[in-house]
């Protein structure tokens, strides 16, 4: 990400204390970090991080709290090292720790009784610092990621652009990706994730997207959604923080679209394959071609297997012409589309093609990567290898079972489940005509596939964060490669 001239000391303290939550400035000297009434004026930032251990020159480090670790314990060292902290007022007996902890003159420490608050409050003042830049929001339950890697692409031959990395998209991530932009950029892409209602109202507030895109809304999050409902109405906060002039992109073929059309205050862009204002086909590819779009009337490559991704490059492109992207920029961009890891990438591992889309998993995504791995160019035995959908609430055992039976009705051929808490997946996918095995880690099942799959067969490997299923890919190369 770009960071172009960073944030001011100043303006940072200001933003925190008009919103009550700066209790103090330590600032580096002779005598170590010592309170001062306001920082250095020509004091700054650029870009925020959580891990001292990833700190880029010039970022400040964000020390919270966490389950395991304190990064309050890390403050002084960064400090010493000539970064500014953002951390906790001290809470406990005795003088506070940092206090005196030697650190140059550059460096400081911004004190907070709530710094998760005053991280969003910094991102808020920086964001609003950047009017310029058209900033694009990306939601939904199935699909973001890659929609956002799609838009980004496409912005990129319009102008400079930054977008979401990794897994920044909730309440820390995107109030660190607004802090990483740059005042030399001429669009941002944010992604934005939501386990409840609310959550994307509040890192919508703050991202202030100009062009907002709701991919879909299916189960999933449903321990703290509670229902599909709950889901169209909080992926649906995305249109409330859209301006008047602003754009929704909307998916005509989505549970929720005709409340969210109901809900927009702004232009609404409809898409769908089966309805909106918009229409799109996918043709998937052969061995040495991309699968193929077709929007309007006009074709486009798409460089990811699967027709749930001509769903998302579809939405992309529709949202980077709002932006004001022209067709042949777009276009430009695309051609140099790289794609985030373990979301639907094609490897060859012992001569058999791997679906890598091990990052993350819900009961849409499953199925559609399933109809993804069936529509892959080839003639072997087609074998999904998956790991269990966290935070399905009360419900989950059964829904493991209706997606193992959806798996089988796309026609794959072979199940292997990973993990006790995907037994479901197999009962399912047998109940369904199937012939599914059961292993208990990763390790079993890279010895399970050596032994039943061959050259030419295709492989799709996924399951939710918590499964890891991404450590399958380096055993397989072990015992396969």
């Amino acid at each position: 990400m770009a960071n172009g001239h960073g944030m001011l000391l100043a303006d940072a303290a200001r933003a925190l204390a008009g919103a009550g939550l700066l209790d103090g400035i330590l600032q580096g000297g002779p005598g170590g970090l010592a309170p001062v009434a306001q920082a250095d004026p020509g004091a700054s930032f650029a870009g925020a991080a959580l891990d001292s251990r990833s700190l880029a020159p010039g970022q400040l480090f964000v020390a919270l709290r966490g389950e395991n670790v304190d990064g309050r314990q890390y403050a002084p060292a960064v400090a010493a090292a000539g970064h500014w902290v953002l951390t906790r007022a001290w809470d406990g007996e005795g003088p506070d720790p940092l206090a005196g902890a030697p650190a140059p003159g550059t460096a400081g420490v911004v004190l907070s009784r709530d710094p998760d608050a005053a991280l969003a409050a910094l991102a808020s003042a920086h964001r609003a610092r950047l009017a310029a830049i058209r900033v694009l929001g990306v939601t939904g339950t199935n699909g973001k990621t890659t929609t956002k890697d799609f838009l980004r692409a496409a912005l990129s031959g319009a102008g400079p652009v930054a977008a979401t990395t990794g897994n920044l998209n909730n309440r820390l991530g995107v109030p660190l990706t607004l802090l990483g932009l740059g005042d030399d950029l001429a669009y941002a892409v944010v992604e934005m994730g939501a386990s409840a209602v609310g959550d994307i109202a509040r890192l919508a507030a703050l991202a202030r997207p100009h062009v907002g895109i709701i991919t879909n809304a299916s189960p999933a999050h449903l321990a703290e959604f509670g229902s599909l409902d709950g889901i169209i109405q909080g992926k649906g906060e995305m249109l409330d923080a859209l301006p008047a002039d602003g754009t929704a992109v909307l998916n005509a073929d989505s549970p929720g679209f005709d409340r969210w059309l109901a809900r927009a205050r702004c232009r609404v862009v409809t898409v769908g394959k089966g309805g909106g204002d918009h229409r799109w086909t996918w043709r998937a590819g052969g061995p040495d071609e991309p699968s193929e779009l077709v929007l309007d009337g006009q074709a486009w490559a798409v460089p990811l297997p699967g027709e749930h991704n001509g769903a998302n490059l579809a939405a992309a492109i529709l949202a980077a012409r709002a932006a004001g992207a022209g067709d042949e920029a777009i276009a430009r961009g695309l051609s140099g589309f790289r794609g985030s890891p373990h979301r639907a990438v094609l490897l060859r591992i012992g001569g058999r093609t791997v679906l890598d889309d091990a990052y993350n998993a819900n009961p849409g995504s499953m199925a559609a990567a399933a109809r993804a791995l069936v529509a892959l160019p080839g003639g072997g035995r087609t074998v999904a290898v998956l790991g269990k959908m966290a935070e399905l609430g009360p419900e989950a055992e059964e829904i493991h079972r209706q997606v193992g039976r959806r798996v089988r009705e796309a026609g794959v051929e072979t199940l292997v489940a990973v993990g006790e808490n995907a037994r479901g997946l197999r009962e399912g996918f047998d109940a369904a005509g199937g012939v599914g095995h059961y292993c208990a880690s990763v390790e079993e099942a890279a010895v399970l596939l050596a032994g039943i799959t061959a050259p030419g067969d295709r492989l799709l490997v996924k399951g939710s964060r918590s499964a890891g299923m991404e450590r399958l890919l380096g055993l397989l190369e072990a015992s396969c490669g």
